[in-house]
């Protein structure tokens, strides 16, 4: 393209260019050293004039003089020319100026960066007769600018993708911008215009005053005016939308220092918050983990029998253990050293106890570090601060030159197995002695016995003669004398058997086998059918279990009480004795059962409608010779419930009962459930 605008050519330059040429030669003149070139077109003839520099510029041969237009349009670069062409038509249309910056493609193909800047001059006709102006390398500038662009727009990425938001905030005109990133962060549209109060606003109230007195703070002078702080934002449009941010910032200071600019950024830490809060509950949690298990361990410790302390080694510059320290101590210390954990804690084990290095103790410590091997020792301690006692010691090698000493003082123990073994001496002297005393008494009362029963089997047979053969020449008195002397002799002969055979019960071994109570108590209401029949009386039995016993022994037993509750009736009504059985709960036990735990027992209950006697007496009517009633109007020789109670404690049972003046009385009698294996 030769000639970019429309113009009519002459062969001779118009007077106006004429006029223009000194001017040009002045300019061309002043501005020949630096990087400004000038240029004039004669539009009328299409020449191009410039001075050497902008020839230079555009690469071209200084000797000639004019050139034609296209030289100029040829070198701008493609990219470019279309546009320059385009602003130079639309300055000559509007008569306006020509600005405009380019780049130029030299004959070397190198480009380098200009700024033309031109006038278009204009005939009476109103047409372009010249177009002057000037241009000016800014190749450097575009480079810097270039630069410049190249590293907003790095910073403009880094920004982005690490999602800060900016701010700038002008102190002056109170203008505050904030970038689209942090109208999101703030919860605010992008659209939305922003002051400082409206920033306060969107602070969680919480978090409010603190930040705003941290920025009042910062703008104070003689400071360095950053500004780091974290807070919360709540959306003015979704309350519940809440994040954390940290912003960093400057203010800057004129020279009388007046803060005049607030600029920085913010960053979204929510997750990192978030992250830190789980982090903090699992820290919490751990540790309150670590306090229980400690708490757990110090509360195991303290509530330990077994005294123990948690000592550490001390070793002197040769590496010799010389010592120990006392770490730990649980409250049993106070029971086995009279001292409590916070006077041993922290202390020297010798300078506390100086007795360990005499008794060995020390010397077993120091070989438990060692060897790492457990020792556990039995010996008597003595030192000069008063403490003093046997020691049951035990001690095991923990990490490092830790031991843990677990110990007790077993003084009392000691004391008490040296009084148990004199008590052991006396009681098997006094059981040789007892059992030599029961042999005799066996002997006496069986001697006894049958020397007693002769005499009265003779005054029984006197008595009896008296009465068979002389009772016609007898006067009543005597008679009734005879009588006497009969029932004392009967009734001292029961008293012998009963003697003999409660003797028995205590000496002899009997045999026991699986025995049917049922089957005993048929044998017993047989042998007392007549007194039952005459005192017209009803006894309802109930099917009774097996028990384990002997049966001479618990017919005996039963006899006894059947015929009591016969004996002990109400005058003028008809006796009635009721015998049922269960299984006897723990708490019924009567106290001498007490401790028997794992064994189940049978309850059997014989319970009459008898005139009863007062439950305070209940322990005597057990004791031999120890009666509740007159023996004028109750005969007996007082000695039936005693041999009852002992054939049950033979049987591992026991005889227990309940009774009401006037209301009757109910024996229960506990007798042992057989085991199912022994059965």
């Amino acid at each position: 393209m030769s000639q970019p605008f429309a113009t009519e050519s002459t062969s001779q330059p118009t007077q106006e260019a004429a006029l223009f040429q000194p001017s040009f030669d002045h300019l061309h003149a002043a501005l020949r050293s630096g990087l400004t070139a000038t240029w004039f077109w004669d539009i009328t003839n299409d020449s191009l004039y410039g001075d050497p520099t902008l020839f230079n510029m555009l690469g071209i041969e200084q000797d000639k003089i004019n050139l034609p237009t296209h030289v100029f349009t040829d070198v701008i670069h493609p990219d470019d020319r279309q546009r320059v062409i385009n602003l130079i038509d639309e300055a000559k249309k509007k008569r306006s100026c020509f600005e405009a910056d380019y780049r130029l493609m030299t004959a070397r193909s190198e480009s380098k960066w200009v700024f033309s800047r031109g006038q278009f001059t204009y005939n009476q006709q109103h047409e372009p007769v010249t177009f002057s102006g000037i241009l000016i390398n800014v190749s450097d500038r575009k480079e810097i600018e270039l630069k410049a662009r190249m590293a907003d727009e790095e910073l403009r990425l880094a920004i982005e993708s690490a999602q800060l938001g900016t701010w700038d905030y002008n102190l002056f005109t109170d203008e505050l911008i904030w970038s689209d990133r942090t109208r999101e962060l703030f919860g605010l549209p992008a659209s939305t215009p922003v002051n400082y109060p409206l920033f306060l606003q969107c602070l969680h109230p919480d978090d409010r005053d603190a930040t705003n007195q941290a920025i009042q703070a910062i703008m104070q002078s003689g400071g360095t005016g950053h500004f780091h702080h974290e807070y919360r934002t709540v959306s003015v449009v979704d309350r519940e939308n809440v994040r954390w941010l940290r912003s960093s910032g400057r203010v800057f200071f004129t020279e009388k220092q007046e803060p005049y600019r607030f600029i920085g950024m913010v960053i979204d830490i929510t997750a990192d918050k978030q992250n830190e809060e789980t982090l903090q509950q699992r820290v919490d949690k751990q540790t309150r983990a670590l306090e229980q298990q400690a708490h757990q361990l110090r509360t195991t410790l303290d509530a330990s029998l077994n005294s123990i302390i948690a000592i550490t080694a001390v070793r002197n510059e040769q590496n010799t253990i010389v010592d120990f320290r006392m770490d730990t101590a649980n409250k049993a210390v106070i029971h086995s050293l009279s001292r409590t954990p916070e006077e041993l804690v922290g202390q020297s084990l010798l300078t506390v106890f100086p007795g360990n290095k005499d008794n060995g103790f020390f010397d077993l410590y120091v070989r438990v570090v060692n060897s790492e091997q457990s020792e556990q020792t039995t010996q008597y301690y003595r030192d000069e601060l008063g403490l003093e006692g046997w020691f049951e010691v035990s001690a095991v090698k923990q990490d490092g030159e830790s031991v843990v000493v677990t110990f007790n003082n077993i003084t009392h123990l000691k004391q008490s197995e040296q009084t148990a073994q004199q008590q052991a001496t006396e009681l098997n002297t006094a059981n040789i002695e007892l059992k030599r005393s029961n042999e005799s008494l066996q002997q006496f009362a069986h001697i006894a016995s049958h020397d007693l029963q002769e005499p009265l089997r003779r005054i029984q047979s006197f008595s009896d003669l008296l009465q068979s053969q002389f009772a016609d020449s007898l006067s009543d008195g005597e008679k009734d004398m005879v009588r006497r002397i009969q029932k004392s002799a009967g009734r001292m002969q029961s008293l012998v058997k009963d003697l003999l055979f409660y003797s028995q019960l205590s000496s002899q071994l009997d045999s026991f086998k699986l025995i049917l109570l049922t089957d005993i108590i048929e044998d017993v209401l047989s042998d007392l059918e007549i007194t039952i029949a005459e005192k017209k009386a009803t006894i309802k039995v109930a099917s009774l279990p097996e028990v384990r016993g002997n049966v001479s022994r618990l017919r005996q037993l039963f006899q006894n009480l059947i015929a009591n509750a016969l004996k002990f009736s109400a005058t003028g009504i008809a006796p009635f004795i009721q015998i049922d059985f269960r299984e006897a709960s723990p708490d019924e036990l009567p106290e001498m059962l007490q401790s028997a735990t794992r064994q189940d027992f049978w309850l059997i209950t014989v319970k009459d409608n008898g005139i009863g006697f007062d439950v305070r007496y209940k322990d005597r009517v057990f004791t031999p010779f120890q009666r509740l009633h007159s023996p004028v109007t109750y005969s007996g020789t007082g000695i039936g419930l005693a041999i009852c109670q002992r054939v049950a404690q033979n049987h591992g049972g026991a005889v227990d009962v309940d009774s009401e003046i006037g209301s009757g009385s109910t024996f229960k009698i506990f007798l042992p459930v057989p085991d199912a294996i022994s059965a």
